[in-house]
């Protein structure tokens, strides 16, 4: 705000409302808070799968003595993440369950 014996400068009082709805907004709506913690999580699977993708596509490991290490680790990391986003799908209905006053709050 702005000083005194000065004018009010309405950008800066528009500017400092503008923040304080902003905050008074995403302090009170948990559902905000939920859908950037389950969007971002969908985002970290997305690029860990597309790097992975690529690791396994770039080294080619079909024949020789550590063809079947690459095999296991191909089918486990497929395995992690399916359990992964298993994990993701619970977590993410029992936050918005304990949004809604369901059971669970974490």
């Amino acid at each position: 705000m702005s000083t005194s014996g000065q004018k009010p400068n309405l950008m800066e009082e528009a500017l400092c409302k503008g923040l304080n709805f902003r905050r008074q907004f995403e302090d009170n709506n948990s559902i905000v808070r939920t859908v950037r913690l389950v969007g971002g999580a969908m985002i970290t699977v997305l690029l860990i799968t597309v790097v992975l993708n690529e690791v396994f596509a770039a080294v080619d490991v079909s024949s020789g003595a550590f063809s079947g290490i690459a095999d296991d680790l191909q089918t486990t990391g497929i395995a992690a993440l399916s359990l992964l986003v298993v994990g993701l799908i619970v977590v993410s209905a029992n936050r918005i369950m304990g949004i809604f006053g369901g059971g669970g709050g974490m």
